[in-house]
């Protein structure tokens, strides 16, 4: 039997038209972790994607209005977010005899299920001759150049000191670099 206590729960955030935009401009992560007092290690979960193409930043949203942050801090902590401009609520429910504010969380399992979703559809935008980091499999934190694509797989040049080889890879494991 597996004890899903320890699995790591999300802390949903709405976000304000604000929040949107920092979303847009990619200043989100930097001030969550900010009013959190987290470091890098702290996990968030943006569903959307920026990239660049023609010169111009793309996005690509899963879920708009929202950001998931690992839980393991005070609940305070998080309520408090609901002082800044950029957060219009954090999720949570009343219990208990006194209508006790409490953290609505999400499985960590749901999450992953998202982040594999954003990774299809950012996959999908990916162009022949971009360069690319391999996010999982035999070939994981490889980059290289797609020559090609089919349906579910690209084709990519990966060119090591000892090693070149045209690798076929799933779509989905798969992210632009920025260039």
């Amino acid at each position: 039997m597996v004890d899903l206590r320890d699995d790591t729960t999300w802390v949903a955030i709405e976000l304000t038209p604000f929040g949107e935009a920092k979303v847009t401009e990619g200043f989100l992560e930097v001030a969550l972790r900010r009013d959190l007092g987290v470091d890098d290690d702290h996990a968030i979960f943006i569903p959307c994607s920026l990239y660049r193409k023609d010169g111009k930043v793309v996005t690509i949203h899963l879920m708009e209005g929202y950001v998931f942050v690992a839980s393991g801090l005070p609940e305070t902590a998080y309520f408090n977010l609901e002082r800044q401009p950029y957060v219009h609520k954090v999720m949570s429910t009343q219990s208990g005899p006194h209508r006790m504010r409490v953290l609505s969380v999400i499985t960590d399992k749901h999450i992953l299920e998202m982040r594999a979703k954003l990774r299809k559809l950012t996959s999908s935008e990916i162009p022949v001759g971009a360069e690319v980091m391999v996010l999982d499999g035999t070939y994981r934190h490889l980059s290289g150049r797609v020559t090609g694509m089919d349906d579910e797989n690209a084709y990519i040049h990966i060119r090591l000191r000892s090693l070149e080889v045209v690798a076929t890879v799933p779509r989905i494991f798969l992210e632009e670099e920025p260039h």
